[in-house]
């Protein structure tokens, strides 16, 4: 992702007080356009505040949000949302209107025909990877994942160069939410729009984040910067104990795993005493692609895959989830590549760090 140095929203001495307490105060934030912006940080901390007073869901007691150089209170409130996407968690769909309705809630809202809307719904189905089948169908009859693809092909219809997201994959399973993740990213590099992410974990924030805002106590920023900036060099112990102990593995996340050794697997099978990886033999299937393990007469599942010229995070995990201990790396296409050893990848995390550092062999 090309980096830029135009801003796209402005903070500028922004606080929000009610009653009884200041929710964000003296906020001085620059958002930079077509990144997605990550605010993350423990429950209270002001960042969902702050996401909303951008669009004006929630108005500022002092100071100033700029949207592309605009003050945003020189629009009416509800001409400023339709102007940007928006979503939020468990979607906030309205349950008696089709999917398809619910997407062109916002070009309907702007003075678009039914039959233009249902073309814009039916083409962002598609954006996010909906079947069109289920355009006809309300929100009840969708799992959690759909619904949530729903919300995100409703805020894209605002064909606005910013989207906000509060928490929208907090309340999906793991694995929904990995695929949400991944697809979200996805659509990033395909439409290249400005994000604001808000999300209290801090994996989630690193996975998506080109930029990180580290929400403390009392609405200040704790640090902002790039996801490795804050890996590597906390600003602080509230910040280094919210990134957590493991921030290390979480670095290598940004550390190419291109370099490492592939041994090959010789005609397909990773069987052979003459194999540092026997007795264990790689099982594949008419694809050749990996399919688990043997061990003896026992078969076992196998771990997570590598692609070559991916992470050392990604590496790692492969290693440590493979009952072999040896990471089955893959192509393309998802067939066997190649096999990668956990020596390997420790000494080029160790390489990694001594790098990162300046330490010398």
């Amino acid at each position: 992702m090309p980096e830029t140095a135009a801003t796209a929203i402005e903070f500028a001495g922004v606080t929000k007080r009610y009653e009884s307490a200041v929710a964000v105060e003296d906020l001085d934030l620059a958002i930079p356009a077509g990144l997605i912006t990550t605010f993350v940080g423990p429950s209270g901390c002001g960042k969902t505040t702050s996401l909303r007073m951008i669009n004006r869901m929630v108005e500022a007691t002092e100071g100033t949000i700029l949207i592309q150089g605009e003050d945003n209170r020189d629009r009416p409130a509800h001409e400023l949302r339709r102007s940007m996407g928006y979503v939020m968690q468990q979607a906030g769909l309205m349950p008696h209107r089709t999917v398809a309705d619910n997407i062109a809630t916002v070009p309907r809202l702007k003075g678009a025909s039914r039959a233009d809307g249902r073309a814009r719904a039916l083409e962002l189905m598609d954006t996010v990877g909906l079947d069109r089948k289920l355009a006809k169908r309300y929100p009840a009859q969708l799992s959690g994942g759909q619904a949530q693809r729903v919300g995100v092909a409703r805020a894209l219809a605002a064909d606005s160069p910013i989207l906000l997201m509060d928490e929208p994959f907090s309340a999906v399973d793991p694995v929904v939410r990995t695929d949400l993740q991944n697809e979200l990213v996805r659509l990033h590099e395909q439409l290249e729009r400005t994000i604001v992410f808000v999300t209290h974990d801090i994996d989630e924030a690193v996975a998506l984040g080109h930029r990180i805002a580290v929400f403390g106590e009392g609405g200040r920023i704790a640090q902002f910067g790039t996801p490795e900036e804050i890996l590597r060099a906390p600003a602080d112990d509230f910040v280094a104990s919210f990134v957590g102990r493991d921030r290390g593995l979480r670095r290598l996340t940004f550390a190419s795993g291109q370099e490492l050794p592939m041994h090959p697997l010789e005609g397909g099978t990773a069987s052979g005493l003459e194999r540092p990886w026997a007795p264990w033999e790689l099982l594949l299937d008419d694809a050749a692609r990996p399919a688990g393990w043997r061990f003896g007469e026992r078969e076992v599942t196998g771990g997570t895959l590598f692609t070559p010229g991916g992470s050392l995070r990604e590496a790692l995990d492969a290693v440590l989830s493979s009952p072999s201990g040896w990471g089955v790396a893959v192509d393309d296409a998802g067939r066997a590549a190649g096999l990668i050893a956990s020596d390997d990848v420790m000494a080029a995390a160790g390489r990694e760090r001594r790098s990162r550092y300046g330490v010398g062999e």
